[in-house]
């Protein structure tokens, strides 16, 4: 390089600083909204407590009640064949019991021989809470199919009382406490099973999971933070703003079922992630008001510069998740959009907790958050390690950028042979007696007697159902069910040979229904063994317009915010990488089983086909987390020194520590909540850990730093046309 060249080099930083300079004293003079919030919370920390505790005080009744007011239903797509045909049954065949829980009965020896258990389940159930009407196997023809071929085991059909799905699994559970209390002959045994015995279950058993969750990740969660900041009174802090963001959330979850039934789902990952990202934004908060105090600014104006910087990074990441689970609304099922929007509401609860609560909380703290005088500032001591990091992946970014990629792409190739599915009773563990009774029907009247095709058809056409039925592969009965109701219409009960979660299935339904579309157009065919492949279609039309759009929003969020074109898109790249090594990792423990034993659970033999969305929005939404909080140091270094390689080593090293800590803790949350559940929860905790860990190490370490180590200043370029069109953020106070 020439002399000449060098120099015009020099001048153009300095012109460059120069200009920042000028826009951030301009700033300074004109805070942003974010920064005059956290100095009127500073400037009144006792009013903005009280307030804060009359909200935490109001919402915890509705909040510690919300398991009762939540609902196991919600699993139809709407608008399916499926949720048309089950609600034409609920109206005009509620005789047929295609909603009933069944109690499963065996017994050693004939029931012919010995019916007195039968008789003692009857007789009990008759009148008992929860059931409208029972049906007894020993007074119905052996057509009804409610004896076993080998004589030694029946189902009892029971009626639930309830005038909405939600009341079905309470119920169910009554009856099931009916069933367990009946004496019954020496080695026999009997056991609830049915869609709304499973939800019972399910329910009692996430509520036992989130206590478990609270209390596994707890202990560690405390030491970490305290090995964070070095003091409890601050490590205190954000398990504090958590537990307020949560309170404030499941309130409003709660009042939200008034409106709307809401998926009992919707608690379990709302608390997962109303802790995890409450502790990070926290974390980042906390971090910066202690390294503005250490530079020596006074309590307010370091409390306005840090949500000036910081805070305004927390905002937008918040942003960012709830945009990316809003795009989870095109999804037509209730379960799902219950989940989203529990996760939203704790995300802008602890948010707003992160802006307005927290500020306060550290001015009442005074200097007992700070790192006490003549201790040792494990911030500062962390910065040089990060520095000497960065400066070595920068040393040849292509080969860290090389290396980096090729470990993601390794971990996502079994993805490409990722199999979707939905899961049946196997969401309950075996032991539970809606999982026990499930297992006992399969074994005494086929897998696929669990859940029945019901296929209904004008009465006139229902022989032709039943012929095309029996003459399809997969079929072993298939019959008319009812007398044809009012409408004139009939019910075909169709029995496949096979699981209602396993490919054979669907593919049985597919054929079917294409080959009555053909035969018998007044046919339409659901039931319980359809809802699963309904289910499956509706999540895979949805999930490219979901995902296009979450995509679409975070590159125009991350192009307004730091006005590059090439970061907006690497950032994207990224995370694209990442979620698809979280998705082959989850390929191979739960379809493939690699692992799984270590995790308590048995391998599903497919991947729930509502992860990939769900991953994908979360994934998306929370690497955005790491990514914005990064990003936003480097733009503020390169923006005071006009050194575009500097500010990579400088962002590095002031965030490593921070988004290593806040990594840790979402880690352990996560795995915590995954260890405790059902497999649903295990599923997404797990992979979820995963992500993080690959996020705040791969990504964050080794691919940002050296990308933009390799461009230079050339990865913030920016047309001049879209420069003046982007509205301007900024980061410097």
């Amino acid at each position: 390089m020439t002399t000449t060249s060098k120099t015009r080099k020099t001048q153009a930083v300095s012109v460059t600083a120069t200009a920042t300079q000028e826009q951030s004293a301009a700033t300074a003079t004109h805070p942003g909204l974010l920064a005059r919030i956290g100095r009127a919370a500073a400037r009144r920390p006792r009013r903005v407590l009280l307030a804060w505790t009359v909200v935490v005080v109001l919402a915890a009744p509705l909040a510690v009640t919300l398991t009762s007011a939540l609902s196991g239903a919600g699993w139809e797509a709407q608008g399916s064949t499926a949720q048309e045909v089950r609600d034409e049954l609920r109206r005009d065949f509620p005789q047929l019991g295609a909603e009933a829980a069944v109690v499963a009965y065996r017994q050693p020896n004939a029931i012919a021989t010995d019916p007195s258990g039968v008789q003692a389940l009857v007789a009990a159930l008759q009148g008992s809470p929860g059931t409208t009407e029972v049906m007894d196997p020993l007074a119905l023809p052996v057509e009804a199919g409610l004896i076993s071929r080998d004589g030694r085991a029946a189902l009892i059909p029971v009626g639930l009382a309830g005038t909405e799905d939600a009341d079905l699994p309470e119920s169910a559970g009554e009856v099931m406490q009916t069933v367990a209390d009946v004496a019954l002959p020496a080695g026999a045994r009997a056991d609830t099973t049915g869609e709304w015995a499973v939800w019972h279950d399910f329910n009692v058993l996430n509520e036992k999971a989130l206590h478990k969750a609270e209390l596994l990740s707890g202990l560690p969660t405390i030491i970490l933070l305290f090995v964070a900041f070095g003091s409890a009174i601050a490590a205190g802090l954000p398990l504090l703003l958590a537990i307020a963001g949560i309170a404030v959330g499941f309130a409003v979850i709660n009042l939200g079922t008034n409106a709307t039934p809401l998926s009992v789902w919707s608690m379990n990952f709302s608390m997962m992630i109303g802790l995890a990202v409450g502790i990070d934004y926290s974390l980042f908060i906390v971090s910066r008001y202690r390294e503005e105090r250490g530079e020596g600014r006074d309590a307010i104006d370091a409390i306005g510069a840090t949500l000036a910087t910081a805070g305004k990074a927390v905002f937008l990441s918040a942003l960012t998740v709830v945009l990316s689970l809003a795009a989870i609304f095109v999804v037509p099922i209730m379960v799902f959009r219950s989940m989203a929007l529990g996760m939203i509401l704790s995300v802008v609860a602890t948010a707003a907790a992160s802006l307005t609560l927290l500020p306060a909380l550290l001015v009442a703290m005074g200097d007992r958050v700070l790192v006490a005088r003549g201790e040792p500032n494990a911030d500062r001591a962390a910065e040089g390690r990060w520095a000497k990091w960065t400066a070595k992946a920068m040393k040849r970014p292509g080969i860290t950028l090389a290396a980096g990629l090729g470990l993601l792409l390794v971990l996502a190739g079994p993805a490409v042979g990722m199999r979707l599915g939905m899961p049946a009773a196997g969401v309950v563990d075996a032991g539970n007696q809606s999982r026990d009774g499930y297992d006992a029907v399969v074994a005494s009247f086929g897998a696929g007697a669990p859940a029945p095709l019901f296929t209904t058809v004008a009465a006139g056409d229902a022989p032709k159902v039943v012929a095309i039925a029996q003459a399809a592969e997969g079929v072993v009965d298939a019959r008319i069910a009812t007398e044809p109701a009012a409408s004139g219409r009939s019910v075909v009960r169709i029995t496949p040979a096979t699981a209602v979660d396993s490919t054979e299935t669907a593919t049985l339904v597919k054929s079917l229904r294409s080959q009555l579309a053909d035969s018998v157009p007044s046919a339409r065919l659901g039931g319980p063994g359809s809802q699963n492949t309904d289910l499956t279609n509706a999540l895979l039309s949805s999930a490219p317009w979901a995902i296009g759009a979450i995509m679409v929003v975070a590159f125009v969020l991350l192009l307004i915010v730091f006005r590059s074109p090439v970061i907006a898109l690497s950032s994207i790249v990224f995370n694209l990488v990442g979620v698809a090594a979280s998705f082959g990792f989850a390929t191979l423990v739960f379809q493939h089983g690699y692992g799984a034993g270590l995790l308590g659970i048995d391998p599903q033999g497919f991947v729930d086909a509502w992860a990939p969305l769900f991953f994908f929005a979360l994934l998306f939404g929370l690497s955005m987390d790491y990514q914005l909080f990064l990003l936003a140091a480097i733009k503020e270094r390169r923006d005071a020194t006009g050194d575009a390689r500097l500010a990579v080593r400088e962002g590095v090293a002031r965030t490593g520590r921070p988004i290593t800590n806040a990594a840790l803790i979402m880690i352990v949350v996560f795995v915590a909540f995954g260890v405790t559940g059902p497999i649903p929860p295990t599923e997404l905790g797990v992979t979820l850990a995963l992500a993080v860990a690959l996020d705040a190490t791969v990504i964050r370490m080794m691919l940002v730093p050296s990308l933009l180590g390799l461009l230079g200043e050339r990865a913030w370029a920016i047309p001049g046309w879209l420069d003046r069109r982007l509205p301007r953020i900024d980061f410097s106070h």
